[in-house]
């Protein structure tokens, strides 16, 4: 994997409170999700720019790392980094370079590489699969079953194939599903003001009482 220097800040775009540097928009979108805005719900936003819809999404996936607990030991050290990697070719590879810019999750700083092939993907705490590698999603997939990484795509049926988190842009609001079975096989716990917005999938049946 090759790493990738998060870039200076766009002229334009400025630090909301937390000093992230998110459009606004994008910052719109991702603090009404998190806060627990309805489905329906719709915001006035300013004219999108061309990166509008790979911003919201990558601001979105950032801020889902915030929310995730990784098992002891999925880091080589208190300030080792979290790792982001994409895998595949997707132009959301600058907007979570710009969304993770100076940030850390959990106290780890942020790095984002480039995955050339599934052979690269051992230590990455975060995995994005980008639509070109959706004729071998079983096989990535497959590759990743039980280590501790948190998959995300916006592939068709990524969660029923085994992913953890499928995402997708539908009218200027993120929808998402989680597959909780893949994220326990990964040693994931995924925050319940994450999963109370999104669709919770299962893989099995549950027997009547279970948790």
């Amino acid at each position: 994997m090759r790493p990738r220097a998060a870039r200076r800040r766009r002229k334009g775009e400025c630090p909301p409170a937390g000093g992230r540097a998110v459009p606004a928009a994008a910052a719109v979108l991702v603090c009404a999700s998190i806060l627990g805005a309805s489905p329906g719900s719709s915001f006035a936003q300013p004219e999108p720019h061309p990166s509008f819809e790979q911003d919201v999404k990558a601001s979105f996936i950032y801020t889902v790392a915030k929310f995730v607990d990784w098992p002891e030991g999925s880091f080589g050290g208190p300030a080792a980094p979290m790792v982001f990697a994409i895998l595949g070719d997707d132009p959301i590879e600058e907007a979570l370079l710009r969304a993770v810019e100076g940030k850390r999750v959990n106290g780890h700083p942020v790095t984002v590489v480039k995955a050339e092939s599934i052979d690269d993907l051992a230590g990455c705490h975060v995995l994005f699969v980008g639509r070109s590698e959706a004729p071998r999603l079983r096989e990535v997939l497959g590759r990743l079953r039980g280590s501790t990484t948190l998959t995300v795509s916006e592939a068709d049926r990524f969660v029923q194939h085994g992913g953890v988190m499928g995402l997708r842009l539908d009218q200027n609001m993120i929808r998402f599903e989680v597959n909780v079975d893949a994220a326990e096989r990964s040693h994931l716990a995924i925050s319940s003001k994450i999963l109370k917005l999104g669709k919770v999938v299962r893989e099995k049946k549950r027997a009547p009482g279970a948790s």
